[in-house]
């Protein structure tokens, strides 16, 4: 039994046992045998290696806005992605600091699915399909998982980029593993204009935003984390890692600042719309 090596260790063995009745090659035989197949296993790491770097390229100018729709659907086709197919961009990042992206990389790769994969920093950027499948392997490597919603090849990646950062950052502070855009129900309800988003946003939340900022204060995750927990206080807290008390002294101290009693239904209404509202802004 020899090791064939991959490019990452070992990717298995060569077991060679002796048939009855016929003359035996020997080790040489098995090892020229185990050379061979970590030489197929290398080219094969070396051509999905070089369409992920093609791939990387590809999102990279994507997110950036540089290619045109053609360009973007010759190359996409290039990938493997359906012709007219609705596309999903993620933001990947690990649990655990420490992670290995590489992993994720390979799982995705596993996943028999067309995919683009670009590395920034500590995260990664996927675009996949939108089909059930590739959100399944996206749910099951492991990792946080923020998804945008569904759109069409060629339509510029910045809203599905801001949608899947609002995602990603939900994900991170309920402890879900995987949430997307499409999740929040109350998106339906906001205007696309980004002056009336920033208006309502600057309304409500700015004296919170700023107390924030110069106390290093954590009022408007703790609010935005209560709120998404239907305002159940243990629970909130648990998930904030505070005690229950340290919550309701923030929610408290919000009411001051803003002058708005989250007791009201219509002051609720508005602060719930004014964090979803600043969730879809870029931050300045």
């Amino acid at each position: 039994m020899l090791p064939v090596s991959g490019p990452r260790g070992t990717a298995g063995y060569i077991l060679a046992m002796e048939t009855a009745g016929a003359a035996p090659a020997g080790v040489s035989v098995v090892q020229h045998i185990a050379t061979v197949a970590a030489l197929q296993l290398s080219m094969q790491a070396h051509e999905r290696e070089m369409l992920r770097r093609e791939g990387a390229e590809t999102l990279a100018e994507m997110l950036r806005g540089v290619l045109d729709e053609a360009i973007v659907t010759r190359r996409l086709a290039v990938h493997g992605f359906p012709a007219d197919a609705k596309l999903l961009l993620a933001i990947v990042r690990p649990k655990e600091q420490a992670a290995e992206g590489d992993s994720v990389v390979d799982t995705l790769a596993q996943g028999g699915f067309p995919q683009l994969v670009l590395r920034q920093e500590e995260e990664l950027y996927v675009l996949i399909p939108d089909d059930q499948a590739a959100r399944d392997a996206l749910a099951a490597t492991g990792t946080v998982v923020g998804a945008s919603l569904p759109f069409r090849a060629g339509a510029s990646l910045g809203v599905a980029r801001r949608e899947a950062q609002w995602a990603i950052s939900r994900a991170a502070e309920s402890g879900r593993d995987m949430v997307s855009y499409g999740d929040d129900r109350t998106g339906r309800w906001l205007t696309s204009e980004s002056a009336d988003l920033r208006a309502l946003v600057d309304d409500v939340l700015r004296a919170v935003a700023d107390y924030d900022d110069a106390h290093g204060g954590d009022l408007l995750p703790t609010i935005r984390t209560w709120l998404e927990h239907d305002r159940q206080t243990d629970k909130a807290a648990e998930a904030l890692h505070i005690h229950p008390n340290t919550l309701l002294y923030r929610v408290r101290r919000f009411e001051q600042i803003t002058g708005r009693s989250l007791a009201s239904t219509e002051t609720l209404a508005e602060t719930w719309l004014a964090l979803r509202a600043a969730a879809t802004l870029p931050s300045r």
